[in-house]
């Protein structure tokens, strides 16, 4: 029972997807008598903890009661509760068990690691961006099998399936931030928002990396109200005609240092980091997954390959750049996972 009961514990955390960024994951389920008496969730950055949401659904006496919590609690709630035992899925990756040895001095049983593993992927994000303060980097991407993608002329519309670009969707839901480089919005002018039926979306704010400001005026995602919210990054060496242009806009300008007429990853992910950004998912394009890769960044990789082969020495791959000379150089993936959606497969792996 331990483990359906922290399964539950778990979904119930997924619910707030898209809200509680850059807070964790959590969800709570309460038994007492061998029954669930009450449930919660953590529902909104800086809200209600998730046992003080579970505790105020609960009409009937805590005492003797315990928990099942996802992620290392606060002790303090659960002290003065009346819960008589907790178990945790995963250890705070600040706390590291401070409040763990706070209740068990409280005369409070703790039980720890209950489906650790799953626990810890569903909050990799946390895991990464508290200890860190910079953002936990996803890198997505579809090509064809020979490897493209898109064919000569630039055409990408559509390489993968419909259940793989829900896939997409349901992972800028999860996101905080999503960026591509400019020359994917000169080529697909995208909107970049989150497109789901049957849920609450939570668009992610759009990053576009622009050296020197170079993209149109009419671009969809220059277009902001308070659901749409875009930073555009930019050389201190823009020109302040550019800058005054996408002012205008009512986007802000996020202006770094520039070196031999690029800017550094990690001096990207540590100004979004200092703007609370805990994750950033980086969907193209080439150039831009390139220097990523290249800066050391990236933490893991979504690789939808779709049966289709379109050829051509010119077609586009999915990273560019100068590329490795020797195969032992090439960076290797770890944890590799598969899943089949629809036609296509997609791949997961860290980094």
């Amino acid at each position: 029972m331990q483990s359906s009961y922290m399964n539950k514990a778990i979904e119930l955390a997924k619910k707030g997807i898209g809200f509680v960024n850059p807070d964790p994951l959590v969800g709570a389920v309460v038994i007492k008598g061998g029954k669930i008496i009450g449930s919660g969730y953590h529902k909104a950055y800086n809200s209600s903890s998730a046992e003080v949401d579970a505790f105020n659904n609960i009409s009937q006496e805590l005492h003797g009661a315990e928990i099942y919590i996802n992620l290392e609690p606060d002790a303090n709630s659960i002290i003065t509760s009346g819960i008589k035992k907790v178990y945790i899925g995963m250890l705070h990756p600040v706390d590291k068990g401070r409040n763990v040895e706070l209740l068990r001095a409280a005369g409070i049983e703790v039980e720890i690691n209950i489906l650790k593993c799953e626990c810890e992927e569903l909050n990799e994000i946390s895991t990464h961006y508290l200890p860190s303060g910079t953002p936990f980097v996803f890198t997505s991407w579809s090509m064809t099998l020979d490897g493209k993608l898109a064919s000569k002329t630039g055409d990408s519309r559509w390489v993968s399936g419909e259940d793989s670009l829900k896939f997409v969707h349901h992972l800028r839901q999860r996101v905080a931030a999503i960026m591509v480089g400019e020359n994917t919005v000169r080529l697909d002018d995208p909107m970049l928002t989150t497109r789901l039926e049957g849920v609450e979306i939570s668009n992610p704010l759009r990053v576009i990396l622009s050296t020197y400001g170079d993209i149109s005026m009419d671009a969809k995602v220059l277009k902001v109200n308070k659901d749409t919210k875009t930073i555009v990054i930019v050389s201190n060496n823009i020109s302040l005609e550019k800058e005054e242009q996408l002012l205008k806009k009512g986007v802000e300008v996020l202006k770094l240092k520039e070196t031999l007429k690029k800017i550094d990853f990690k001096d990207i992910v540590k100004a979004l980091g200092d703007r609370g950004i805990d994750s950033l998912y980086i969907e193209g394009g080439s150039g831009v997954f390139a220097s990523a890769f290249e800066s050391g960044v990236v933490n893991v990789v979504y690789a939808t390959i779709a049966p289709k082969i379109i050829g051509g020495k010119n077609a586009v791959s999915p990273v560019g750049g100068i590329g490795i000379e020797r195969m032992r150089d090439a960076i290797i993936l770890k944890r590799v996972t598969h899943e089949i959606v629809g036609s296509d497969v997609i791949f997961k792996g860290y980094v």
